[in-house]
């Protein structure tokens, strides 16, 4: 979403953003006014999480912080607690990559119970996340539609997890930051926040292009000087395992346990239409599971589609990298229900989508987007909190 959309015929900026002006004429502190266009949207969806999670916790008579550590949480938590050679249902916890659980356990040597350490983690990650994506989309278009981009994020039907003992908010924060500091240049900040992404998740490897784009105007040492650090981390991981007795073949088909394997891009395809026409009668809730998530994939792929030619060359680039990962490792292995299983929450990594619909949205339809997508995110986090599947 380069500086030009703002202005394009094609993309329409909304009432709200008629007072576009460069940056340095609006405001001399930038991370001020941001921390201020940030804060309602973080609190107003942070006290709605809590007043959810409430809800649930009294209706089944636990503790607030049980309802949260659910499914994913429960991993996070216990390698935090215990390392890579714990386990959980017998599946390899090598699937779940190691900076949010070494982040935790620092936390808890101050005393804090993991659980809440994992929990303010999350949270302030995702504070941070708002802030980033408010001076990027700053950067590239203007205050309105940074403002907007952080209440689309903060409100999206599957934010909840942000909250939640997940790498949603960590990886968001090292997402949006390695493209903002790679905008402006700075290879040393790009290398540590790209190197956290890598860290987080695997799929921080699909920054680098983004991050090489980003930097065009450098050198090509300043370019390789970005991608050290996240060579380091990796090295340090495989370090890391080697010395603890762990295999990095386990590493590479921990995600097996997952039903996850390399695939062509269109088998998750074939895979989630075939699988309701054969066992949809007897297996009719994971039926719908599978077209949900199928239905998921299309939508956010035709939005990509759709923005692609609004958005700069590096958050394209990102973009193009999460749909190839995505697409060619489905949960498709052992005639699984849902090749595209959790793709409500993956697609919450498309932040470049929410700079392109802060500038694409009307007043009217901001309001609307922003009223049903807050009441879907109470809903399924409530039926998270509760114990049920959502992402």
């Amino acid at each position: 979403m380069a500086k030009a959309i703002a202005r394009s015929p094609r993309s329409p900026i909304p009432e709200e953003a008629d007072d576009c002006v460069p940056p340095s004429q609006v405001e001399v502190n930038p991370l001020l006014r941001a921390a201020v266009a940030i804060a309602p949207s973080f609190v107003l969806s942070r006290a709605l999480l809590i007043v959810v999670s409430c809800t649930v916790a009294a209706a089944q008579h636990v503790s607030l912080l049980s309802v949260w550590n659910r499914w994913d949480a429960r991993w996070y938590v216990g390698i935090a607690a215990h390392g890579y050679h714990w386990s959980l249902d017998g599946k390899p916890s090598l699937a779940f990559f190691p900076l949010y659980p070494l982040l935790v356990h620092c936390v808890s040597l101050t005393g804090v119970p993991r659980d809440v350490a994992a929990l303010v983690l999350s949270n302030a990650a995702f504070g941070a996340s708002l802030l980033y994506l408010y001076l990027l989309v700053d950067q590239e278009a203007c205050p309105p539609a940074a403002w907007r981009a952080t209440w689309l994020l903060a409100l999206f039907p599957t934010a909840f997890f942000t909250f939640a003992p997940y790498t949603e908010s960590l990886f968001l924060l090292s997402a949006i930051a390695t493209v903002y500091h790679a905008r402006r240049g700075n290879a040393r900040v790009t290398g540590a926040w790209l190197a956290a992404a890598v860290a987080t998740r695997a799929t921080g490897l699909t920054l680098v292009p983004a991050a090489l784009l980003a930097m065009n105007g450098q050198t090509w040492r300043r370019r390789l000087l970005m991608l050290f650090p996240a060579v380091a981390s990796l090295s340090a991981y495989l370090w890391y395992l080697q010395r603890h007795h762990l295999q990095i073949q386990r590493l590479l088909t921990a995600q097996r346990a997952w039903h996850r394997a390399l695939a062509y891009p269109w088998t998750g395809f074939v895979a989630s239409a075939s699988w309701p026409v054969r066992h949809g009668i007897v297996n009719f809730g994971w039926a719908v599971e599978n077209v949900f998530q199928l239905g998921v994939t299309i939508l956010f792929l035709a939005l990509t589609v759709a923005a692609w030619r609004h958005l700069g060359r590096a958050q394209a680039a990102y973009c193009a990298a999460f749909w190839l990962l995505v697409l060619i490792s489905p949960q498709w292995l052992d005639d699984f229900y849902a090749p595209f299983s959790s793709m409500d929450r993956f697609v919450l990594a498309l932040f470049p989508l929410a700079g392109w619909a802060a500038l694409r949205l009307t007043a009217r339809g901001f309001r609307r987007t922003l009223a049903w997508s807050g009441t879907l995110m109470a809903c399924l986090a409530a039926l998270h909190l509760a114990g049920g599947w959502v992402g």
